[in-house]
């Protein structure tokens, strides 16, 4: 019956799809809750293990987020990503908010008396020009925010395009209640991004959690301490075979410039890369290795997807479609490399003994060569560039990725087995390739 409970809480119904404990701690330690990420996630788990491919993992990166709150900042309106006009001015954490945490902000304004409407209120607004994480051109947006007041008042909420059209919805709050008020509406012919923003006719305002959601509804309200991309990035950054926040944990750290999105974590190519943390030379077996990556961009550039190189002759690394070719190197230095028309999907590069060399995209063998092992890389494997010998990075990658992994040797059935589940996985999320 525990068990059960648990697995209701968690989205889940029924015996045959109980969460497994490796997914219960990677949610516990994300703070994914959202049913359709846990249930991908925890199918994925569960098939590598029925594959007997978990065990031969020793990083496993599903770059998954169930983030929503397209706003930053939600309950800090004294932030620069919050403008105040009309003599609006904001006082953190003075009120206790609707969960019981001193974290509500009071608002004030000066009023004209003579003419308390919706133009004279003190007015608070998110910097949609600046910090917008998404664009108002045919897109169904809602907004909403708590809000309390001492005396019954009237506010105003909006929604806006910066630049465009702006939409608004009056509200009358009872004294001495927390209400959360919402506004939903569609932008059919803006390209700019979308803010949200409040108005009130009142000289005090106490207000919390602000949300910006795509559909027409308001869901659970999701706290997002600073911005969206921290909230994604600290998600993204756990190893599902070990999701402790520690280095040797094989944690993610983002270094230079990414973007973070629900499709997965974009590196920009001039500095953007993460460290694993991950040594071969430390961790793993000369002569049973392999690392993948799978890509959701097509470019054809020099880029290297995941590696390292230490001493300058001892490579393992990926690197997907380098004028045209796309280049196998595991624990040798020199380079395997296959025509490849694109650098769309799912790319393992493998070592499985002394002399042989492999690789393989979405499940089917593309090189398989007779290719001596020198030493095991002696430094840490980057994502998204590679660890050079002087223990820089460089080759910095454009590519998408949405999921990557470290870890022993793969036969071809395992290979075929891991592509499968990926791919599934990656179909749950609706970002296949």
């Amino acid at each position: 019956m525990i068990g059960i409970s648990i697995a209701n809480s968690l989205g889940f119904t029924g015996p045959s799809v109980l969460p497994d404990a490796s997914s219960q701690a990677y949610f516990a330690a994300t703070g994914i809750t959202g049913v359709t990420q846990q249930t991908a996630i925890n199918n994925l788990v569960k098939g590598l293990k029925a594959d007997g491919i978990w065990s031969k993992m020793k990083a496993v990166y599903p770059f998954v987020t169930d983030n929503r709150n397209l706003l930053g900042y939600t309950e800090d309106f004294s932030n620069t990503a919050w403008g105040k006009v009309q003599n609006a001015t904001v006082t953190t954490n003075t009120f206790t908010a609707p969960n019981g945490t001193l974290t509500a902000d009071t608002i004030t304004g000066t009023i004209n008396s003579t003419n308390p409407t919706t133009s004279n209120g003190s007015k608070v607004f998110y910097h949609s020009g600046n910090n917008a994480t998404i664009q108002a051109q045919n897109n169904t947006l809602t907004g909403s925010i708590y809000v309390y007041a001492t005396t019954a008042i009237t506010i105003q909420l909006f929604m806006y395009e910066w630049g465009g059209a702006e939409f608004g919805q009056s509200y009358t709050l009872s004294a001495n209640t927390w209400q959360r008020i919402s506004i939903t509406s569609t932008f059919s012919g803006g390209t700019g991004n979308v803010g949200l923003a409040i108005q009130s006719n009142a000289n005090t305002l106490y207000a919390w959690g602000a949300q910006l959601e795509l559909g027409s509804t308001a869901t659970t309200y999701q706290p997002i301490a600073t911005t969206q991309q921290a909230y994604i990035a600290s998600q993204f950054k756990y190893n599902l075979k070990d999701p402790r926040d520690l280095d040797a944990a094989f944690r993610l750290v983002f270094n230079g410039g990414w973007t973070h999105s629900s499709t997965g974590a974009t590196p920009n190519g001039t500095n953007g890369y993460a460290d694993t943390f991950y040594n071969p030379s430390a961790s793993g077996q000369l002569n049973s290795a392999h690392v993948s990556y799978y890509s959701r961009t097509n470019s054809n550039g020099t880029e290297v997807e995941i590696g390292v190189e230490r001493p300058i002759t001892n490579f393992q690394l990926l690197e997907i479609r380098t004028a045209g070719l796309t280049y196998f190197y595991m624990n040798q230095g020199g380079g395997l490399g296959i025509a490849d028309a694109n650098s769309l999907g799912y790319y393992i590069g493998n070592r499985t003994a002394s002399n042989v060399v492999n690789g393989f995209k979405n499940g089917t063998k593309i090189n398989n060569a007779s290719t001596s092992s020198i030493l095991l890389p002696n430094a840490k494997i980057y994502l998204a560039a590679y660890n050079q010998s002087n223990n820089t990075a460089a080759a910095f990658s454009t590519k998408q990725s949405a999921f990557a992994t470290i870890g022993d040797g793969l036969t071809d059935t395992d290979a075929s087995n891991l592509y499968t589940r990926v791919q599934a996985y990656q179909t749950a999320l609706s970002r296949q390739v």
